[in-house]
């Protein structure tokens, strides 16, 4: 084997926010032909400019968008210290996991959100605690973070802890705010995760690198004729 290939790493990082930029694409490229087809090949750039662009599409981008800031801002933080992998697939499914951290402390999956509004827990004490966003109730988005932990968890065995993570960008925190976990899924921001992944822990580098490579097979990078998934740029309605 050659001195190249012996230092190929057996994982690939994959690339944040592909699948979501490729769906914006597609749909944008849908959009377009539905207004050819409605109007003609020359009104209907008149009437995309009139009408601006559908809110479903603009979501994709905004997803999209949101997981290449937060997947550079983690990796670059991370540096040598962590390995980060990117917008990975799930087998047999249409949904996707925006980033797997793995880092010292553990393995992080992270769901990139990209919301307006105030994120806040209510709840807690007497009965159980809910995640809000901009007042609305977003707690199912807690319900998917720990299927997404369950995956990944089944996937390394019970040998290293999880930690199931949602991430939110372009939100509003309150005063001195800090992150909370309901049902143990912990709800941050990209800097405060950032901090939290670069602190120290008992996994050595060997280690790390063993788990990417598993993780890496396990749930592929994106492809071009792979998975879809529901959008994460989309703002709440009021």
């Amino acid at each position: 084997m050659s001195e190249g290939m012996a230092s190929r790493p057996l994982w690939d990082l994959g690339r944040p926010g592909a699948s979501a930029r490729a769906e914006f694409e597609r749909r944008l490229a849908h959009d377009e032909a539905r207004r050819q087809a409605l109007f003609g090949r020359f009104l209907a750039p008149v009437v995309g400019a009139v009408t601006g662009p559908n809110p479903s599409t603009v979501a994709w981008q905004r997803g999209g968008q949101g997981e290449e800031q937060v997947g550079r801002f983690l990796s670059e933080a991370i540096g040598r210290g962590g390995i980060v992998l990117h917008d990975r697939s799930v087998p047999q499914s249409r949904s996707n996991i925006d980033h797997i951290a793995i880092v010292p402390s553990g393995v992080w999956v992270i769901d990139t959100k990209r919301y307006r509004g105030r994120v806040e827990q209510r709840g807690g004490w007497f009965r159980s605690a809910s995640l809000f966003v901009n007042r609305h109730d977003r707690t199912t988005l807690i319900s998917a973070a720990t299927a997404q932990r369950l995956l990944v968890q089944r996937a390394i065995g019970a040998r290293v802890s999880v930690t199931s993570v949602l991430c939110f960008t372009d939100a509003e925190w309150g005063f001195m705010a800090k992150p909370f976990h309901v049902n143990d899924v912990l709800v941050t921001w990209p800097r405060r995760l950032a901090s939290t992944l670069a602190g120290p822990g008992a996994l050595e580098r060997s280690h790390l690198e063993e788990m990417a490579a598993t993780l890496s097979s396990a749930f592929p990078p994106y492809a071009p004729s792979g998975t879809s998934h529901s959008p994460t740029g989309a703002w709440p309605r009021r």
